[in-house]
């Protein structure tokens, strides 16, 4: 793959909100509309009629954003992985683990603004089997980025996973995120000027 393909856009999850939002309000003006004899007689049934077409507009706006973004990662994915999937990774599973990475950044104490620019390169771990391990299964292996909107999947390839092999995860973050996880992690403590005498350690 030669360009980046969106996982996550907080630009087109806004959108996406907003829209959940406008959705409902319509709906409950649908429902008062219907369930209030005088709004009927005062307003007339095509201005209900044009409350319900808002209502379908907005909802396939709001399906065809949700679609965008998962159109692409199909379309990627469906060339990397062909005929395989028990295995691989779908659409879907990308999404929540670009949640999930971000997720951890947030625990690690990584402000928003220097999250831009870490990079997460993963392989989903191998079937679980009880006996000795000898077979090995068809999965993919990604590389994706986080840039200012959301994250990017900037490479996926066909891999293999061997039976019990544990998931591969690497995270690289900028020297500036690092300082963030390095102050996250010893918030609260200390270091002395000078080695305490024995007394102070008795």
């Amino acid at each position: 793959m030669k360009n980046s393909t969106i996982i996550t856009s907080s630009k087109i999850n806004n959108k996406i909100i907003k829209l959940g939002l406008q959705i409902k309000s319509i709906t409950m003006d649908i429902k008062r509309a219907e369930q209030s004899s005088r709004w009927l007689e005062n307003w007339q049934s095509e201005k209900l009629a044009g409350l319900n077409a808002e209502l379908r507009t907005k909802e396939l706006e709001k399906a065809q954003l949700e679609q965008s973004i998962l159109s692409g990662l199909i379309s990627v994915l469906a060339l990397v992985n062909g005929r395989a999937q028990a295995y691989t990774i779908c659409a879907e599973m990308l999404i929540d683990l670009a949640h999930e990475f971000e997720g951890i950044m947030e625990d690690r104490g990584i402000t928003v603004k220097n999250r831009a620019g870490a990079e997460v390169r993963f392989r989903p771990a191998g079937k679980s089997v009880a006996h000795s391990p000898m077979g090995r299964s068809i999965t993919t292996y990604v590389v994706m980025r986080r840039v200012h909107d959301g994250w990017r999947l900037i490479h996926a390839e066909r891999d293999y996973c061997y039976d019990n092999q544990r998931e591969f995860m690497e995270v690289v973050v900028r020297s500036s995120a690092h300082e963030n996880m390095i102050r996250h992690a010893t918030r609260n403590f200390c270091v002395w000027d000078e080695t305490p005498t024995d007394g102070l350690m008795a």
